[in-house]
Order: structure tokens, then sequence, then C-alpha cells
């Protein structure tokens, strides 16, 4: 007999419960028939397996003993958690598979990736999944840079956080640190999309805390590394903004960990050549961001990095960084967006990298490399956060980029990991 796809074991298994479900009933409990069951209190609205809604003294849990059974997905030994998020399986007419992944082997394995505890999890539009998410396998770009101090500590000020300050010249005023991250997720516990991230650098208690003063233009692609490098002034990466181009993702993003995902799906192209990464959002025709930033090639760019790295960290403080497979960075969700749904705002990325000394490239921003951003807005109906406003209006100046050609991911809450 020739072995089933995976896949199709996941469809037809969701299509076995949801005809289990009609018949299986315990009491008060609601039970959702599959191989292991989690009780998980529901706070979200709910939907029963007959369609019609759970009765509210179950979303409210004041009786312990009405718990919806949350499922644990199938595991394959390959590829890792089989969620039905992954796979965007659902209704014919809901337009989820086209953002559903093709899951793949993890470029970590699953090995690094069991090592963390999941807890299964549902979303609004049905989909079982795990509140952790998992990126099996992504292609990263950073653009670090500096902006105005004042307008992201303005920015920022209803959060209880601060923007960490940088004295890039002598003489010069501080300068807040902002990041765009731009992911390609090939294959995660929410699918296959294009991620776009702003986030700013800060500190949870200090307004007045200060990362470096570099003496040197020279020096400031390698001393804006410093979070990697051993203990810093900066606690975390508060995440202001994301533009997102699946909904799947979206709907994830904010029900699960609080990510302030802008509502409204962006077209989004993010280009990886052997030359370059370029990236074009728009809303409607209408320019979000564009860019391109030219990879540097041969041996000079890495020794440069590799000099530039060790004179502004030592020697010490990268060789722990190359001998690591992955690195943790603590993040920050916006505080109305987790009130709205009843997570934290804290969590940890746990980042793989694999330990090749080429894993992760680092160069200056160039003079021919490009990054505009457009004057639209977009109401997004919670937090109100649109960051390539704040970025025109605060002057965003790359000065160096990240990248990492391919690796793996899993976010936690920071609770979970302190554990």
């Amino acid at each position: 007999m020739l072995p089933l796809d995976t896949i199709t074991i996941a469809q037809r298994f969701h299509e076995m419960r949801e005809l289990l479900g009609r018949l299986v009933t315990s009491g008060d409990v609601v039970i959702d028939p599959l191989v292991a069951f989690r009780p998980h209190v529901r706070t979200a609205p709910l939907r029963g397996f007959d369609g019609e809604t759970v009765p509210s003294c179950i979303e409210a849990s004041t009786d312990p003993r009405k718990v919806v059974m949350e499922p644990s997905p199938l595991i394959d030994p390959l590829r890792g958690r089989l969620t039905e998020s992954r796979v965007g399986h659902g209704a014919a007419d809901s337009g989820l598979e086209e953002w559903g992944g093709t899951p793949m082997p993890p470029v970590a394995g699953t090995a690094w990736l069991d090592q963390f505890s999941y807890h299964p999890a549902r979303l609004s539009n049905g989909l079982a999944t795990d509140r952790e998410w998992s990126a099996f396998s992504f292609t990263s770009c950073q653009i670090r840079g500096s902006c105005d101090l004042e307008a992201v500590r303005s920015a920022l000020a209803s959060e209880g956080v601060y923007p960490v300050g940088a004295q890039l010249r002598d003489g010069e005023p501080l300068k807040a640190m902002a990041t765009l991250v731009f992911n390609v997720v090939h294959d995660s516990v929410c699918g296959a999309y294009n991620e776009v991230v702003l986030s700013f650098d800060v500190n949870h208690s200090n307004p007045e805390s200060v990362a470096f003063r570099s003496k040197k233009p020279t020096t400031d692609t390698w001393a804006l590394q410093y979070g990697n490098f051993g203990p810093s002034v900066c606690d975390a990466q508060f995440f202001h903004s994301l533009w997102i181009d699946s909904p799947l993702s979206i709907t994830w993003g904010r029900e699960m960990q609080a990510s302030p995902k802008h509502p409204k799906p962006v077209s989004s192209t993010l280009s990886d050549s052997a030359d370059a990464f370029a990236f074009d959002l728009s809303w409607d025709g209408r320019n979000v961001m564009r860019g391109r930033t030219a990879k540097p090639r041969g041996p000079i760019p890495f020794v440069r990095q590799a000099l530039g790295l060790v004179g502004a960290h030592g020697l010490g403080s990268v060789a722990r960084f190359l001998a690591a497979p992955s690195f943790d960075t603590p993040m920050t969700m916006p505080t109305k967006i987790a009130s709205e749904h009843g997570v934290t705002r804290d969590y940890v990325v746990h980042a793989w990298k694999g330990r090749s000394v080429g894993a992760v490239k680092v160069w200056p921003w160039a003079v021919g490399d490009s990054l505009e951003f457009g004057d639209v807005s977009e109401p997004t109906g919670c937090e109100e956060h649109n960051g390539q406003v704040l970025l025109r209006e605060a002057g965003f100046q790359p000065l160096s980029v990240v990248f990492l050609p391919r690796g793996s991911a899993v976010v936690e809450s920071a609770d979970q990991h302190d554990r």
C-alpha cells in the first residue's frame, strides 16, 4: 500500500473530527474527539460542532465543568506538528487554503523544535493551532537604523516602555534605534506568507538608557548589533507595526500573541536574489514602503564583518555567538491588542541560525541602497499603529543590514520561557 500524503491525512482527520464531533458529548463538557485532548478554558466567543454559539457560561468560564477540549495536532517525524493552521485547512469557500503552507522538514531539524512546549488552541476562524509561533523555514533581512528619539518616545509613551538611545557621532543628540525586518516565511504554524515588522529597542524601566556612544561613522554598523553579543540596556524589541499579506497569519498573530499585524492585508513582494534583497509593499496600489539593498560579494566583506564585530564587541562575545546554534530575543507587544485578546504582551523568540560562520551576514547600508516610505495610512481599529508614517516623521536613517539566508524559530510567552 502506498503511504498517504501527510497533508491528505490531516485533511481526512479534520473531516473525521467534524463528523464525530456531532455525535460525541458528555454532560456539560464539549469534547473535541482527537487522539489527544487538553482542557483549555476559552474566553473568546466559541462555535459548537453544530455551528451554534456555545453558551456564554462556557465562554466566561463561570462553571469549571464547562471547558473545551483542544486537540493536539498530528506529529510527523520529519515535518513536525501538522496543525490545521499550518496547512490552511478550512471550508472550501474560506480562502484559507491559499495561505496554508506545504509542510517541509524544519531547517533546524525536528529535535530542536521538540525541546519547546506547545499549547493547542483554536482560532476564531475555526482552525486548530498552537499558541506558540513556530517557523519551520524562513529567510530574514533586517534593516537597522536610527531615528528621532523624542518622536519615538512620544509614540511609545502609552505603552510603558522607553526607547533606548545611541549616540552615533560626538556632539550629536541621542537617536532611537529601529529595525525593519523582512521575513519570507516558507512554512510556519500559520502557513506561508510575507511578513514585515517594525520594532524599536526599548527598556522597560529606564527612560534615559543609552546603548553606546560611537565616535566613528564606520563603527555604527557593528555597534548596532550590540543586542546579540551579551547583556545590554535593551530589555526587548517593542513590536510597533507588522504588514502581512496573509489573512490567516493576521488572524493568528493578533489572537494568539497580540502581534500588531495590521488587519488590512498588504500587497507584498519580497525578492531575495544572489545580488540583492528587494521589497515592495502597497495598499490598493499606494506605496507603503519599497526599497533594495545590494548584497556584498567576495572575501573582503566577510573579513570586514569579522573585524568590525570583534572590534565593537570583543572576540569572546563574537565567538560565543558563532558557537551557539540559536539566539534569543525578548519581545513586547502593544498593551491594547494584548488586552483585547486576553493574552500576555511579553514573549521570547528563539531563532535558529546554525553554527556556520556565514550563517548570519552583516553589512553597512550603502550609497546605492534605497528605502522609500509612502504617506498612506490605514486605520487599524485597535492600536492605531501605522509604522511607515512614524518612520517618515521620525526621519529613519538605515545604517546596517543583517541577513539570515535560512532559519527556524519558535516564539513563546516570557512566562513560559522563564519556567
